[in-house]
């Protein structure tokens, strides 16, 4: 059923480009290009996802085996697909008989060995009171179960008093003012999605680990209150209901055209466009 169910990035894909999230969530025209800058946060994510469910099976992850483990996942996940807008070579990577990804992707490599390695230091022994590493949400922000909304937290943690947390790793360049994070709206809807889902619920903490900040990695928290719920619901109810009428009332999603367009892979599809996207496979 097309628009049964939405998901924080497909929403925010309609609000950068209503073309982008038509080709993507109502034609179903997938894609294996993504970013660099995607490929390497997921990399990252994977390999702080590795940590924590080796420790929960009671082993000890050391942060070399942490670096080969990431190297690994690179090795195995790369593909012609990636798109590169900012090429940056490192002087020690200019052979050119080195793999592609070690010759322009290089530098993002490096970063996201720096992201775990601020991550390890700053978090070893993992002590954390991990409840689930990619924990997913299924759930409804109204009682008639009209929107329906579905995500995946990175990190759910949970101590003996009932205090929840949410956690979401950064690899961007850019960390949350408090006032940014008191307003996203990915952890907002992943709250109201625990609180549908668990009971004695203490409390909820919103937490951001910006990876690539600083020499040490930038933690922002934030507690939601009743009313920023609420707003939150009917913003998230009004978005969906414009994608819905357009839909049914078969109204354009016009396409929008920006930078981010460099690091759009519907150009085949996009009116504004012509041919494919250069960046892609360079």
């Amino acid at each position: 059923m097309i628009l049964e169910y939405f998901s924080y990035s497909g929403l925010q894909s309609f609000k950068k480009c209503p073309a982008q999230f038509k080709y993507r969530y109502i034609d179903k025209i997938y894609k294996k290009d993504e970013g660099i800058e995607a490929f390497m946060g997921k990399r990252v994510h994977e390999a702080i996802e590795y940590i924590y469910n080796q420790k929960m099976l009671g082993k000890l992850v050391t942060y070399d085996n942490v670096l080969k483990y990431h190297y690994s996942l690179w090795e195995r996940s790369w593909h012609d697909k990636i798109g590169i807008v900012n090429k940056q070579i490192l002087p020690i990577d200019q052979n050119k008989n080195i793999k592609l990804w070690k010759k322009y992707a290089a530098f993002y490599f490096r970063t996201g060995e720096k992201c775990l390695t601020k991550f390890y230091r700053m978090n070893q022994p993992f002590d954390d009171n991990v409840h689930a590493n990619e924990y997913k949400l299924d759930f409804y922000i109204d009682d008639e179960d009209k929107y329906r909304i579905k995500g995946i937290a990175d990190r759910l943690d949970v101590d003996s008093e009932g205090n929840w947390y949410i956690h979401d790793y950064k690899t961007g360049k850019r960390a949350y003012k408090q006032s940014e994070a008191d307003r996203d709206m990915q952890l907002g809807l992943y709250h109201i999605g625990l609180e549908k889902e668990k009971e004695n619920i203490r409390s909820i903490t919103l937490v951001w680990h910006f990876l690539q900040q600083s020499k040490e990695n930038i933690i922002v928290r934030s507690k939601r209150s009743k009313d920023s719920i609420y707003k939150l619901i009917d913003k998230t109810k009004n978005t969906i209901d414009e994608i819905r009428t357009r839909y049914k009332e078969k109204r354009t999603f016009e396409a929008k055209t920006s930078m981010l367009c460099n690091w759009c892979y519907y150009w085949e599809e996009c009116p504004r466009q012509q041919g494919t996207n250069p960046y892609i496979g360079q």
